[in-house]
Formats: structure tokens, C-alpha cells, sequence
């Protein structure tokens, strides 16, 4: 029987396998062990399209539906189902594709699909206990309807743990701060050599603990600070039937432009009606045209794009310019770092808050030997320096930012191997 770690994630999915090795599942594309977790499906045909193969076609024509960031609806109870060109697809039903796809790019290089899987979770899903256990039940639901006949859960940041661990050569009570595209995840462990084999690691746990914050948070902070003007904040328009009378761009409309996959909600009819009203008497027709544009054009993705490559541009360079000229948009901006460290303050002090609040629940567990920091936000400065201001540098760690979780869940894959106590 195969078996492989699989880390779900909102942005990308990867796999490994027992021995740690991060298996290519995205041949082609620029990071083949990543799978882009998206999904489109075209207008004029009745072919799903996943992971990067996904993306390519939504950019050569945006006419369709692209799902993007499906696990952070995972815990929502409003969120069962969406139709998609006459069929229901349930949440299930739509994580389960990307699973599939996932399962089969591993199946071609063990030489058949891995039918036992150690799947990644959040420390939390949700704050909320039953939205919590929901959102658990949906992807097991959602792994089985890929094919696997054999799921267990392992938090995520327990799996970076023990990527970590595999370079240890003495034991340490570690910080494990794994930073999503949804949420970040925290766990203080004891890690070592004199642990590492051990089946069962839930005694090694001193605590854990979550926070919705990640990736997509701090791109949005970048809308909201430097791009809304551009796409009408601020700006008044005609109200038809009066004389004088004018009102601002409402504020809804604007915090639906914060997240993209939000953006889809703009183009419902009564907005639809506003947005065309806004382009015959905006105060600044330009900016009417760009999120005109934006919205019923489907620009979302490619401007989310855009933003989230500035972002990795900052954490090496003290300022950075977003360039983005699609349809009647025509964006050009300059941020500095400085700034994004200004309007990233409010999620800083949150982490800060968080992780003070779990090393508060734990103490008397010893003082901690390292902080091992992983996931793709871990690598903006000033998430950085949180950690070495409160730990100081010489216990702060890193690694693979994209891959220490799948790595960690592929050794955990080991325990699936081994067979069952007799009578179990």
C-alpha cells in the first residue's frame, strides 16, 4: 500500500513521502512540487481545469468560473454549495477534484495512486468547535470521494515540526509558526533525536493555537492602502433622478474589491445597475472605467497577482512599483517597505497577541531553544522580526517556506505503513 503526507493548502497543495522527499506533482510549471490549489471551469466547455493547467486557461480567456482559496470556506456552514454551469457542486465535492488531480500526479511517481494519506490540518479551522469539527469532516469527506481509503489528520504545524526535527541533533522545546494564505498556525513542541520515533506525538504538544491570519490578509492590506483610489474610493457619482444630490463610492463594494475571489459578488445585478450609474457620473471617470473593468471582466486574480508579487519584492528591496495595465486599468504605484510595514501593523500586533497568549498558556514548559518560522509570510521582514525582537536571531529558524509542512506530514506517513496491533 502507498502512502504519502498531503498538505492542502488555500494557495498550494503538495506531497511527500514517508522518507521526507517532496514528490514533483506539477510537472512543468516553475515549482513542480506545488500544485496551485484552483479550479476553472470554462464557459464554452464542460472540462474542469485544476492547478496551474487552471490558471492558464483563465488567463487566455476569463469567460468561466475560477475557484480559488476553497479551504478557507471549508468551516462555513453557508457555504455547502455552488452551481457551475447547471450542476451542484458541493464544497466537497470541489476539494475533492484538486485531491484527485493531487493523488494521480503522486500515483505516476510511485507507480500507482497512494491509497493512505496523513492529511494536513489547521490548528484551527475555526474558533467555533462545531465549525471547526465541520470543516475536519468535509475534508476527510472530500479525500475519500479522491480515492483514499485511509485518512488521518495531523495539525500543520506539528507536521513543519517535524521537518525540523529531521536536522536536530539534540532535543529542543521548539516555536513552530507555520504561515498560511489563510491562517497562521502556532505550536510549542519538544522536538529530538530521543523523540523522533516515537508513533504517537501528541504528548510531545506543550500547546497550540491558531489565528485567520495569513497570506491574502496582508495583500489586502496593499488594496486597501495603496490601490482602492485607483479603482474609485473616495470619489462621489450622480444619484439618477436628482439634480445635485451625490454619494460616495459605497463602502461594501469597496471591501468586496479587498479580497478577489469576493470580487465575483459585485457583479450581481443590483451592483451591476451601480456600477454603470457610477460610470455615466463619476466625479473621476477613469476610476468608474477601472472597476467597471475589474469586476465584470474578471480582473481580480491577474491584480491580486500583481499585489502579491510586490509583496515578495519588498522582503528584498526597501520599496517596490505595482504595474498593472489591463482593459481601461492602467495602475502604477509605488510602495516602500516602510509602508507596508505601517498598514500591516494592525495583523503584526495580532500575532504578536496570539503568540504571547500561547506562551502564556504553557508556562512552566522550560524556556524555549528555537523558534523554527515556515509558510510563505514568514518570509516578510517584519513577520521576521516579531520573532527575533521577542526570541532574539540566534534562535530563530527557517527553511523550506513552501514544503516543511508536506515534508513533515510524508514522515508521519511513516506510522501508515506499520501494521495494527493484533485485536485492533
Amino acid at each position: 500500500m502507498h502512502v504519502c503526507g498531503l498538505d492542502f493548502g488555500t494557495s498550494n497543495t503538495a506531497a511527500a513521502l514517508p522518507d521526507g522527499r517532496v514528490l514533483p506533482i506539477a510537472l512543468g510549471t516553475s515549482e513542480p512540487r506545488l500544485f496551485r490549489s484552483v479550479l476553472f471551469f470554462p464557459e464554452d466547455e464542460r472540462t474542469t481545469h485544476a492547478g496551474e493547467q487552471a490558471i492558464t486557461r483563465y488567463l487566455e480567456d476569463n469567460a468561466g468560473r475560477f475557484i480559488q482559496s476553497v479551504k478557507s470556506f471549508l468551516h462555513s456552514r453557508s457555504f455547502r454549495a455552488t452551481q457551475v454551469h447547471g450542476r451542484t457542486w458541493t464544497i466537497e465535492e470541489l476539494v475533492a477534484v484538486l485531491l484527485r488531480r493531487v493523488r494521480e500526479a503522486a500515483g505516476t511517481q510511485l507507480g500507482s495512486p497512494p491509497d493512505a494519506v496523513m492529511l494536513g490540518r489547521p490548528a484551527l479551522f475555526s474558533p467555533d468547535p462545531e465549525a471547526d469539527t465541520l470543516a475536519e469532516q468535509r475534508l476527510r469527506k472530500a479525500a475519500e470521494l479522491a480515492g483514499f481509503t485511509h485518512i488521518q489528520f495531523l495539525i500543520e504545524p506539528i507536521a513543519a515540526a517535524l521537518a525540523y526535527e529531521a536536522q536536530l541533533s539534540r532535543d529542543e522545546l521548539v516555536l513552530v509558526a507555520d504561515f498560511g494564505a489563510g491562517t497562521t498556525d502556532l505550536t510549542l513542541m519538544r522536538l529530538g533525536p530521543s523523540r523522533r520515533g516515537k508513533l504517537d506525538r501528541k504528548p510531545d504538544v506543550v500547546g497550540s493555537t491558531g489565528v485567520r491570519i495569513g497570506g491574502d490578509r496582508f495583500d489586502a492590506e496593499i488594496m486597501r492602502h495603496k490601490l482602492l483610489p485607483w479603482f474609485g474610493a473616495g470619489t462621489t457619482y450622480k444619484v439618477r433622478g436628482f439634480t445635485d444630490k451625490r454619494l460616495p463610492v459605497p463602502q461594501h463594494v469597496m471591501a468586496k474589491l479587498l479580497s478577489w475571489h469576493e470580487m465575483s459578488f459585485v457583479r450581481e445585478k443590483s451592483t451591476q445597475e451601480l456600477l454603470e450609474l457610477m460610470l455615466e457620473s463619476s466625479e473621476k471617470p477613469e476610476t468608474a472605467e477601472a472597476l467597471y473593468d475589474l469586476v465584470m471582466e474578471n480582473l481580480g486574480y491577474r491584480l491580486f497577482r500583481a499585489i502579491e508579487a510586490v509583496k515578495v519584492r519588498l522582503s528584498q528591496a526597501e520599496e517596490a512599483t505595482l504595474d498593472f495595465e489591463e482593459a481601461r486599468i492602467n495602475v502604477h504605484e509605488r510602495i516602500t517597505r516602510a509602508e507596508f510595514d505601517t498598514f500591516c501593523q494592525p495583523l503584526l500586533t495580532e500575532l504578536e497577541q496570539v503568540t504571547q497568549g500561547l506562551l502564556d498558556r504553557c508556562q512552566g514548559a522550560g524556556e524555549i531553544d528555537a523558534v523554527f518560522l515556515t509558510g510563505g509570510s514568514s518570509q516578510i521582514p517584519a513577520v521576521r522580526k516579531l520573532y527575533v525582537d521577542r526570541f532574539g536571531e540566534e534562535r530563530v529558524r527557517t527553511a523550506d517556506a513552501f514544503t516543511s509542512v508536506a515534508e513533515g506530514l510524508g514522515r508521519a506517513s511513516a506510522a501508515l505503513q506499520r501494521p495494527e496491533p493484533a485485536g485492533a
